[in-house]
């Protein structure tokens, strides 16, 4: 429904407003987009882009943590002790964690992915730091960080 929703909006675009959309926004499940990109509603002159709402990825890596914590939450990991608890992955970590990674994408659109894919290797590399071991080679110098 949400499909046929979308097809007859991109197709009526040009009669009822004079304009062409050159983007689609929906949520990750939708498939809309799909449906779009099928019917070629531009013929071929426009080739719709589909954006990714940044909000929505952090809902998605949310949603895997907190999976993966109870998938494995009876499970002892290396160190003897279980993913979930004092000092593991709680529910106050993963906010955490899902916040610098939607901060890591918004400071990077404009950048290329390799500094993208570098801001968000510093979350998982300074999530393991320790005194004694400190790992912050990947994180930002200065205010930013």
């Amino acid at each position: 429904m949400e499909s046929e929703g979308a097809i007859r909006m991109f197709q009526h675009s040009i009669s009822t407003r004079k304009v062409r959309y050159a983007k689609y926004l929906g949520d990750g499940d939708s498939k809309g987009f799909l449906k779009i990109s099928e019917s070629k509603v531009y013929e071929e002159e426009l080739v719709v882009e589909k954006l990714e709402c940044i909000g929505l990825v952090q809902k998605r890596m949310e949603t895997r943590f907190r999976n993966l914590r109870n998938k494995l939450k009876s499970t002892k990991l290396s160190d003897e002790k279980k993913i979930s608890g004092r000092g593991q992955l709680t529910d106050a970590q993963i906010l955490l964690i899902q916040k610098y990674y939607g901060l890591a994408i918004r400071r990077n659109t404009s950048k290329s992915v390799d500094e993208m894919s570098k801001s968000i290797w510093a979350i998982y590399f300074h999530k393991l730091s320790t005194d004694a071991k400190p790992q912050h080679c990947l994180c930002p110098m200065g205010s930013d960080s």
